[in-house]
């Protein structure tokens, strides 16, 4: 859900990155607003991607631990536990 989120977030700024980009460039009336336009805004939807990607997984778990799931072990439970 939350990489939809983030997704959703870039298209929205690319989109008024876009607008943003073409209103200033009619402002001082250059030629191939456009093209400028969607350069800006491509760029900018892919970092701001990348760095909500990157943002959110600095804190993600360790891959290197490996799950041990409960068992029963002489008709008694041992719990599932987490090891290096």
């Amino acid at each position: 859900m939350r990489r939809y989120l983030i997704i959703l977030l870039a298209i929205i700024f690319s989109i008024g990155l876009f607008f943003l980009t073409k209103y200033i460039l009619s402002k001082l009336t250059k030629n191939n607003q456009i093209f400028y336009s969607t350069l800006v805004s491509v760029v900018g939807f892919c970092v701001f991607v990348l760095s909500c990607f990157m943002y959110l997984e600095l804190d993600s778990f360790d891959p290197s631990y490996s799950y041990q799931p409960p068992s029963i072990i002489d008709g008694k439970v041992k719990d599932g536990n987490f090891s290096k």
